[in-house]
């Protein structure tokens, strides 16, 4: 199967924008918020890099909490939601629309997260090269939460068919796992009133230890891993994969 390095850019600017605001409501939201100041044991004010921050609602739940907060997004139609909802609370956040692996800070976060299932869009060379652009845009010992699926967590259920209704949708889903990239291919098909649009995506789905050794590449060390939201230790079979990693 071919893969188009760009797939995310068609996906993330078609039907899916107007699908990603009804995905949480803002009691996950806040469990989520939750969860990243118990792991991560920071304090307001501390600085914070939300990468991809999509439209914000954890970027935005965060700063509403006293956090100094920055979100990066390649969505500019996500960055106007963002940007709209955080005037509405009198927020000041800093928003950037940009390439994740090419974060332009330097050694000026306690902390970056990124949430979401958002990481293994882009190819092996890409997907090391945002880890690094984290490390690099991360202070002395300061921490990286990545939020993301792995083989011990996608394919103990695997579905190679899905369909579910969402903001006057049906998505129809169809998955197929290459085992020549290690890629989880997703056709998906957007149905609302009769009318039809179709997008693919490709995601790089590494085991645990890949994604340890691409942290270590990256100068990162002392990992912990949860398997939900919970706190619960990571294990195979856990719903996804939350790990911490300090830059050493």
């Amino acid at each position: 199967m071919n893969y188009n390095p760009e797939w995310w850019q068609k996906f993330y600017t078609g039907t899916w924008q107007h699908i990603q605001p009804f995905l949480h409501t803002p009691g996950q939201t806040r469990k989520e918020a939750d969860f990243i100041e118990d792991v991560l044991d920071l304090k307001p004010p501390a600085g914070i890099l939300d990468v991809p921050c999509g439209e914000g609602r954890i970027t935005i739940e965060l700063a509403c909490r006293g956090y100094k907060m920055n979100g990066v997004d390649l969505n500019k139609n996500f960055l106007k939601i963002a940007e709209k909802n955080a005037d509405k609370q009198g927020l000041n956040i800093t928003w950037r629309q940009g390439d994740m692996r090419k974060i332009p800070w330097k050694n000026e976060f306690d902390a970056v997260i990124c949430m979401g299932a958002s990481f293994g869009y882009l190819n092996e060379k890409g997907n090391l090269e945002f880890i690094k652009a984290v490390s690099r845009s991360l202070r002395n010992k300061g921490f990286f939460l990545l939020d993301t699926p792995v083989a011990e967590t996608l394919y103990p259920k695997f579905e190679s068919r899905g369909r579910f209704k969402i903001a006057g949708f049906t998505v129809v889903v169809n998955r197929f796992f290459d085992h020549k990239t290690g890629r989880n291919e997703e056709d998906f098909a957007f149905i609302q009133k009769g009318k039809q649009t179709k997008y693919h995506s490709s995601i790089r789905i590494y085991t645990y230890r890949e994604v340890v050794d691409l942290l270590r590449q990256s100068g990162f060390g002392h990992f912990k891993a949860y398997g939900s939201l919970s706190g619960d230790l990571f294990q195979f079979g856990a719903r996804r994969l939350l790990i911490t990693a300090r830059r050493v």
